[in-house]
């Protein structure tokens, strides 16, 4: 008659739980397939009762368990075979952190497993307990939306992460089990009896095993690091060079129109409009050259290189285009939180913005305008550039992927990106157009 109350009272929820913290390792709940659950829940409860009644060997026992948990969550939900085996590591490493938990409670009040056993209203308060400890575990984890997914971004990086991490929970788990025996009750049952010096030996070798997989899968993994590193930082030079190649061209195809312009004055005897045309470029040089060196004074504050990079070719551009361009560069943190290459992405793509929509302007009106500093409460990017008017009603669709002003219908990529790298970095953009004005400003809080 025990075995029924304790069937529907500790084993079921006992299951139901183990089986709520393993979905909501992945953002699921258990709701979704309430018949799937039941079922799971019914399979686990009843092959603990039946492990339970041939042996009391605890270490083969969960190691049984973790098994019999890959199977029914690959088979009952569909799921693949990497995640039901996460899944069933975390209900089994739940099961044995929550057991620990319980242990080191009555042990810091002198109360030992033999004497918590000794009585039924013990035993009935102790399961109590192990089941809140799991509720708690469920309760956490659903609240606050865990999905070990966001870790792990389905690229050829991270799997390798995810596989890292998985081999570890496992080991982890083979380790924290076998010393559960000094902690546990002895084993009193001559039945399949299994947890043996030699038993301990095989542990013992696949533990070592499992270590030298994951000394492998992470030398892979730090290579592969190494390499994409090396990558992401190598793709804003080649954009700046590529830029400054640009920047050069115009400025050379610009120097030739001079060239042409005053050998006709001097071939045709006009020496005064020659005279006259000469001192309008030197004037007009002295003025880009003392915006240069204010804008190389500025960028001389900038930490990362690759940032300081891309921004002296957008200056080579700026003045390949007549683009008048200022920089206030304050801050001091420079958006450290940010990776570089999703900070490129987002100074690269506003500034290749600017400078598109700076030309339909006439020359003396093309200008840019960079401000990038912080507060108290947050770090902001502001960028301001002539051109045309975005209407109101099309604000807010500027971010969405397609979107273009060209002629052509080609590009429609650049403010997207923006938009999404801020978003994943939780900051806000707002844009403001009227006037022949508009303006993009970035801001992320202070942490």
């Amino acid at each position: 008659m025990e075995f029924i109350p304790r069937f529907l009272l500790v084993d079921l929820p006992e299951a139901f739980l183990l089986l709520t913290i393993s979905l909501a390792m992945f953002n699921h709940s258990v709701l979704e397939n309430k018949k799937q659950a039941l079922l799971f829940a019914v399979l686990f409860s009843l092959t603990g009762e039946f492990l339970s009644t041939i042996t009391n060997s605890y270490q083969p026992k969960v190691l049984i368990m973790f098994i019999c948990s890959t199977l029914y969550i690959f088979f009952l939900f569909r799921f693949n075979i990497l995640q039901a085996v996460f899944m069933a590591t975390s209900a089994i490493a739940s099961m044995i952190l929550a057991e620990f938990i319980l242990l080191a409670i009555f042990n810091s009040q002198h109360i030992y497993w033999a004497e918590i056993l000794s009585t039924t209203m013990m035993t009935a308060f102790v399961r109590v307990i192990y089941l809140v400890i799991l509720l708690v575990f469920a309760i956490v984890l659903r609240w606050i939306k865990f999905d070990v997914r966001r870790l792990f971004q389905q690229n050829r990086f991270n799997r390798y992460l995810f596989l890292l991490v998985l081999v570890g929970s496992i080991e982890f788990l083979l380790i924290l089990f076998m010393n559960t025996s000094f902690f546990i009750r002895g084993n009193n049952s001559a039945i399949l009896e299994a947890y043996t010096p030699e038993f301990q030996i095989v542990f013992q070798l696949l533990i070592l095993a499992l270590f030298i997989v994951i000394v492998i899968l992470f030398r892979i993994y730090i290579n592969l690091t190494i390499n994409r590193v090396e990558e992401e930082t190598g793709t804003p030079y080649l954009n700046s060079i590529q830029d400054l190649f640009t920047a050069i061209r115009s400025m050379k195809h610009d120097s030739l129109n001079h060239y042409t312009a005053i050998n006709g004055f001097l071939k045709k005897g006009l020496y005064n409009l020659a005279k006259e045309y000469v001192e309008q470029l030197l004037q007009e040089t002295v003025l880009i050259e003392k915006s240069a060196d204010s804008s190389n004074q500025v960028l001389e504050s900038i930490k990362n290189p690759a940032v300081s990079s891309l921004l002296q070719s957008k200056m080579a551009v700026c003045l390949a285009e007549r683009i008048t361009l200022s920089m206030d560069i304050s801050t001091h943190s420079q958006f450290s939180q940010i990776k570089t290459y999703d900070l490129i992405k987002i100074l690269g793509n506003l500034f290749d913005n600017a400078i598109r929509a700076t030309s339909y302007e006439l020359e003396e009106n093309r200008y840019i305008r960079l401000e990038w500093g912080q507060s108290e409460r947050e770090h902001y990017l502001y960028i301001e550039n002539s051109g045309p008017t975005i209407p109101s009603d099309k604000l807010q669709g500027i971010f969405k992927m397609g979107y273009t002003t060209k002629t052509s219908g080609e590009g429609g990529l650049g403010l997207a990106i923006v938009k999404t790298v801020t978003d994943r970095y939780d900051g806000k953009i707002k844009v403001h157009s009227d006037e022949g004005v508009t303006s993009f400003r970035i801001s992320f809080s202070s942490r």
